[in-house]
């Protein structure tokens, strides 16, 4: 699939996590976006490309009876867990600078 979006707002994705239904019907999809690529654009892209996608899946998954339908959805728990690491980050440099080591 990477020949196939590489250059787009898609190769810009990673899959972060699947989790397939019991019946194998279904699948939620999260990713996540590289920094720069537009959210929406790229939903609204996943949305335009969804039968294709499901059609390179289907020819490299040959083992399951049907190819799930996909739900891709954006994880924003990833974007908070960036911020976070970089306020914990700040922190810690500040502390450095002080030379306080947190011992008292």
């Amino acid at each position: 699939m990477i020949r196939e979006y590489g250059g787009s707002p898609l190769g810009n994705m990673v899959i972060q996590e699947v989790r397939v239904s019991p019946d194998l019907r279904s699948a939620m999809v999260r990713y996540a976006l590289m920094p720069g690529t537009p959210r929406r654009l790229t939903q609204d892209r996943l949305e335009e490309e969804m039968k294709h996608i499901r059609y390179l899946l289907a020819r490299e998954i040959r083992h399951i009876k049907f190819m799930p339908e996909l739900d891709f959805r954006f994880n924003d728990r990833a974007e908070e867990e960036a911020r976070l690491q970089e306020l914990l980050d700040g922190l810690s440099r500040e502390r450095e600078a002080r030379g306080d080591d947190g011992a008292q």
